[in-house]
């Protein structure tokens, strides 16, 4: 078992994977609209700018699991003066190799970048399978947000 960061070359499989997850997160529902094309443009986009790193883990050349943190910022706070907050995104792990500390090791590392870029705020959504592991980290329930559809 191998982890490295992602490169332009991993893209397809990311997108596979994270089509994946979000199926997964939603109890198996099919996709309602086309997204390979919007998520390949985002990961290419993104991780040129530097602002998503992501890492993948591979068995045999496969990439079996990813994890991710996208950085952006907002206005600045009492308790965030710099506004840079990183967002833990992407982290998935194919069934048959969950529960093997995979999730673990590539939270461990993006938790290490943020650190490294300054980042006093992470943010994630945590979905069912993933709540234990991101608690274990010191990952706290914050329902603080509101949302709105706009189109």
């Amino acid at each position: 078992m191998q982890m490295r960061p992602a490169d332009m070359d991993d893209i397809p499989t990311l997108v596979a994977l994270r089509k994946q997850q979000l199926i997964d997160e939603d109890g198996g529902l099919q996709p309602i609209a086309e997204i390979d094309r919007h998520l390949a443009e985002y990961f290419a986009s993104a991780m040129a700018d530097g602002s998503l790193v992501v890492w993948v883990t591979e068995v045999d050349s496969e990439i079996i699991a990813t994890g991710a943190v996208c950085f952006y910022a907002l206005p600045p706070t009492f308790l965030n003066p710099t506004g840079r907050v990183a967002y833990i995104t992407s982290m998935y792990t194919k069934n048959e190799y969950r529960c093997r500390g995979i999730a673990t090791e590539l939270l461990g590392m993006a938790i290490c970048e943020a650190k490294a870029r300054g980042c006093r705020v992470l943010r994630l959504h945590a979905s069912e399978n993933g709540r234990s592991i991101y608690q274990k980290a010191g990952f706290i329930d914050s329902d603080g947000y509101m949302a709105m559809k706009i189109g």
